[in-house]
């Protein structure tokens, strides 16, 4: 499996050289974390946009996750100004330390709130989980829970500060935490 992520991150690597107009460029970090996500999107609509998402964490523990999938993002209405909910399918790939790996199809929402005074702020809350029957190898559920609020400092760039969890309940019944706590990071638009 370790050989397999080496080759999906060399091909997301070239994802990001090959769209020179890039949407979105994601770096958050912690103590035991590093996240590197990219986002770009697929197709527009009159009121939203769907976006193809791809990502690879690494851990200090030598925990490795590689990630892809569509979310589709739009306004919530005009009764709730700034509010824009998603849904979404993603593709998981963990290989762990302690050498077993966990693959997990995904289904989630995401919510983005960006109170409408205050153009700058935002506040994101998102959640994946594979049930049993779409988690496979030494797992039986997973999810990717994530809260942040933000703050745009240039209209490019936002600078964030969240919490997350990332989890994987494997077969023998032990939960494994590839990310629990908090991290800051950079959101770059291209």
């Amino acid at each position: 499996m370790a050989m397999k992520l080496r080759a999906s991150v060399a091909a997301l690597l070239c994802v990001f050289v090959a769209e020179a107009g890039a949407r979105e460029l994601d770096l958050s970090l912690s103590n035991d974390t590093a996240l590197l996500r990219y986002a770009t999107p697929i197709s527009y609509s009159g009121s939203g946009h769907t976006d193809a998402d791809f990502g690879f964490m690494y851990t200090e523990s030598n925990n490795m996750m590689i990630l892809g999938g569509i979310e589709m993002m739009g306004e919530a209405g005009s009764s709730a100004p700034g509010l824009h909910f998603g849904v979404g399918i993603k593709g998981y790939g963990v290989s762990l330390d302690s050498g077993d790996d966990v693959g997990s199809v995904a289904l989630g929402a995401k919510a983005w709130f960006v109170p409408p005074k205050q153009e700058r702020l935002g506040l994101v809350g998102q959640f994946y989980f594979g049930p049993d029957v779409t988690t496979f190898g030494d797992a039986e559920k997973f999810w990717d829970f994530s809260v942040r609020s933000e703050y745009e400092v240039l209209p490019e760039a936002a600078i964030y500060v969240g919490y997350r969890n990332v989890r994987a309940k494997l077969s023998r019944g032990r939960n494994v935490d590839l990310d629990k706590g908090w991290h800051l990071g950079l959101r770059m638009s291209f």
